[in-house]
């Protein structure tokens, strides 16, 4: 029998930065430059983001 100690419970915010996504295509002026027309991420942000307001 095996014991996971350390079961994955999600990613964080600092997982889910637009600088680790594989559609990144850098920084102009400020702004990101995001190569797919619609975020990839953006619902494992928002999990990201309500289980960081939970824990706080």
């Amino acid at each position: 029998m095996k014991r996971i100690y350390n079961k994955f419970k999600g990613y964080t915010l600092a997982d889910c930065d637009c600088r680790y996504c594989l559609y990144y295509g850098g920084r102009r002026k400020g702004k990101v430059t995001c190569l797919a027309d619609k975020c990839v991420c953006a619902d494992e942000i928002r999990q990201a983001q309500k289980r960081k307001e939970r824990s706080s």
